[in-house]
């Protein structure tokens, strides 16, 4: 029961709880109410003790011991070898196929359609380099040269490539990929997540996605992230989707007897299943060096920023949604508030004791929704937990402004493409 003077007694182990009308109340001794409104997504508990245990095992392996580049482990080699059947051996035996259909079966028009099935499997499962769309916003050197000298000095400091692009965002996040067929890395920054870090923490983020380049990861889940994107391909294309215009037209023809809605039943529940289950396979078997790879980007973070900059800009993650929406509010609602502006200020408003809650709430969660990274708070907790790192880069109060300004024109027109895209 809550009294006036901001504290309520728990109804689970009757400890003595801070109340705020603003924010959750929940108890820290006991964590009741730490969570009330549960997972976002629903997995099976089977997954949900193996991600916890995963997070668990390799914590306590890392707290002492050395965060080091995952090994050849036999899910890892396995790993490589199912991507490659999938981007490699399977197109190359559909196009060999189609070939020989083309080649061999006469009158002509039988061996053409004959090829059309191994050659829309070359097709679905060809390697694709990363693209960037064409509604990107990008950002280059000449337009942010204080930004990139702070990358440039971070990746020196890491030893890895320098950064080509910058790609601004309207969502909360910060992304490290290599696109096009030279690999070219690029930094995708997310503007409300951005406007929230202090300085420290920004280059903490930044340092953290250019450690995933140095440690290689970016070619790992290029190899990875292509072959899942392949099967996601063929689970799209054999399954019903009632969003698909085209495909409910064909829904009122008959083939032999057979309806095309009868026949995409049967492909899903064929070829799609079979997908699935590769899917599976394929990511369970690369779950354990995913979250490694996070930890020593983690390292590299601590090392360039110093620990107390990576470790914050951690738990500033937790805050993301919350910045998003203050920044989405302002687009809305307050056409003479700054968004930017909102969205730092509504992050910095947040008690410490929030904060813990949802950091907490990140170990209840975090391997349900996403099991490539460990939970947020052991990996802050693990930062804290290892010998301190003053930081190698360092960014002043008036340097990070300045490059706030720097970017203050691209940002415009992604606030400006969101707010027409909210009404």
């Amino acid at each position: 029961m809550q009294t006036d003077q901001g504290t309520s007694r728990c109804p689970q182990c009757d400890h003595e709880i801070a109340a705020d009308p603003q924010y959750v109340t929940w108890c820290d001794q006991c964590d009741w109410n730490v969570d009330p409104t549960g997972p976002t997504h629903q997995v099976s508990a089977r997954r949900q003790r193996r991600e916890h245990q995963l997070a668990d095992t390799l914590y306590r392996e890392l707290e002492h011991g050395e965060i080091r580049r995952p090994g050849w482990t036999v899910a890892r080699v396995g790993t490589y070898l199912l991507s490659a059947l999938i981007l490699v051996v399977l197109p190359l035996a559909g196009l060999v196929g189609g070939i020989y259909a083309l080649v061999s079966y006469r009158p002509i028009w039988i061996g053409i359609l004959l090829s059309v099935i191994p050659f829309g499997v070359t097709f679905l499962l060809r390697p694709r380099a990363h693209r960037l769309g064409p509604e990107s916003h990008l950002v280059h050197r000449e337009q942010a040269p204080r930004l990139f000298g702070l990358l440039d000095e971070i990746a020196t400091k890491i030893g890895t490539r320098k950064v080509g692009l910058i790609e601004l965002s309207p969502y909360p996040r910060i992304g490290f990929i290599k696109v096009g067929w030279r690999f070219t890395p690029v930094i995708s920054i997310g503007l409300p997540l951005w406007a929230g870090l202090g300085p420290q923490e920004r280059v903490a983020v930044l340092a953290h996605e250019l450690g995933h380049g140095k440690n290689g990861d970016g070619l790992h889940r290029w190899v990875v992230d292509s072959a899942v994107d392949a099967l996601q391909e063929i689970q799209l294309t054999s399954r019903n989707d009632e969003s698909d215009e085209y495909r409910l037209e064909l829904q009122t023809y008959h083939f032999n007897g057979y309806s095309n809605n009868a026949i995409n039943s049967f492909l899903d529940a064929t070829i799609g299943s079979m997908a699935r289950g590769v899917q599976w396979l394929l990511t369970t078997a690369d779950l354990r060096a995913g979250q490694r790879e996070e930890y020593l980007a983690d390292r590299r973070s601590a090392e360039i920023a110093g620990s107390d900059g990576a470790a914050g800009a951690l738990e500033r993650y937790e805050l993301a949604s919350t910045s998003y929406r203050a920044m989405e509010q302002a687009l809305r609602f307050a056409p003479d508030v700054d968004p930017l502006e909102a969205a730092a200020s509504a992050v910095s408003e947040i008690p410490a004791r929030e904060v813990e809650r949802r950091l907490r709430v990140s170990r209840l969660r975090e391997t349900r929704s996403d099991s490539t990274h460990p939970p947020t708070n052991l990996r802050a907790k693990l930062i804290r937990a290892r010998p301190a790192h003053d930081p190698l880069v360092e960014l002043e109060i008036d340097e990070s402004e300045a490059i706030d300004k720097e970017l203050a024109g691209p940002a415009e027109a992604v606030l400006k493409e969101l707010r027409s895209a909210l009404r």
